[in-house]
């Protein structure tokens, strides 16, 4: 990998990729579309009270090198730029893990949410991973049980504009406004996973409901999982496949208790709501001790004295209408044998 020097000068350096190569060399090769990427842009250098005026604003921005383009697929494009065909939007949605909602799962102190592997117990007892790590991590919060279609814990997701002052508030006309009317709800969103590790995502049906329509403006957070439905997407990760799963509406409103928002009390997003979903996952039934040995760590400790053995992975979230995307760290755990 290398930088380009630009020296003030924007440099565009394209390569085509191997499969771009590969149709040029048949004579099938056209452009129909491209992306854009600014991962190797800071934007807190742009400095509006440059003494020197305005032309150097972004003197720094435009002097940073960039990088060295590459042959392969999503080579260095991590977080690619957005095209819409509105003109007239205000606010873009981001999206965020829900950790205040009901049965939602929690990220650990170490970073991660757990999926158990219930399939062994503790020698001599019936003690089952999960119940184990819940013992250890001194609560079930951040523990996913494999399969679990129930009430169980579930991984939370919400998008809508978040603002650090609450302006505007997320309140069902802003909604209309800035979210309904221009298009910016996702009703489904693409789940990418390991097939290494993960054989099913389970999302929300449709009659799923995250509301505060109650007496009291207490949320409530009803879910019932159902199969997603494997998607050709193509993920560009190697072993990965993706899943659609059900994007609804959020019904979470704003509401005003002496200047505090009660509604944030459920919601992790502090301005106009627009999507929820939920991920719960299954996990292969092919996963070999081998595979812990050589993807993961053996006998580990997770806050007390019992031994698991884990693998780490990723779960990659994207609204299908927005595109906004959110990473999971997730760790795949069973007993120590």
């Amino acid at each position: 990998m290398a930088f380009l020097d630009n020296s003030g000068d924007i440099i565009l350096d394209a390569v085509l990729t191997d499969t771009g190569r590969k149709q040029m060399a048949k004579g099938e090769f056209s452009i129909s579309k491209f992306s854009i990427g600014d991962d190797e842009i800071d934007y807190g250098l742009y400095n509006k009270d440059h003494p020197s005026g305005s032309a150097y604003y972004d003197l720094e921005i435009l002097q940073t090198p960039i990088l060295e383009a590459f042959t392969q697929i999503n080579a260095n494009i991590n977080y690619g730029l957005l095209s819409y065909p509105r003109q007239d939007l205000l606010y873009l949605p981001t999206i965020k893990l829900n950790e205040k909602a009901g049965t939602a799962a929690t990220v650990s102190s170490r970073g991660v949410i757990y999926i158990a592997d219930n399939s062994t117990v503790i020698p001599g007892t019936s003690t089952t991973t999960a119940k184990s790590l819940e013992a250890d991590l001194g609560s079930d919060k951040s523990i996913i049980n494999s399969g679990d279609r129930g009430s169980g814990k579930f991984i939370f997701i919400e998008t809508g504009i978040d603002t650090p002052d609450g302006s505007p508030v997320g309140s069902s006309t802003n909604q209309s406004n800035y979210i309904l009317s221009v298009d910016l709800a996702d009703n489904n969103f693409l789940v990418s996973y390991n097939t290494s590790w993960f054989d099913s995502i389970q999302g929300p049906d449709t009659g799923s409901d995250f509301s505060n329509n109650t007496a009291k403006s207490e949320a409530i957070l009803s879910v019932t999982m159902t199969d997603g439905v494997a998607s050709s997407t193509s993920t560009e990760v190697e072993s990965y496949a993706s899943a659609d799963i059900n994007g609804l509406l959020n019904r979470v409103y704003y509401v005003n208790d002496g200047n505090v928002d009660l509604s944030t009390t459920y919601s992790a997003i502090n301005g106009p709501r627009a999507s929820f979903t939920a991920i719960s996952v299954t996990l292969s039934d092919n996963i070999a001790q081998s595979d812990y040995e050589s993807f993961g760590r053996l006998a580990q400790t997770q806050g007390g004295t019992q031994t698991y053995d884990y693998i780490d992975s990723i779960l990659y979230v994207k609204g299908a209408s927005t595109q906004v995307t959110l990473q999971l760290p997730v760790r795949i755990i069973k007993i120590s044998a």
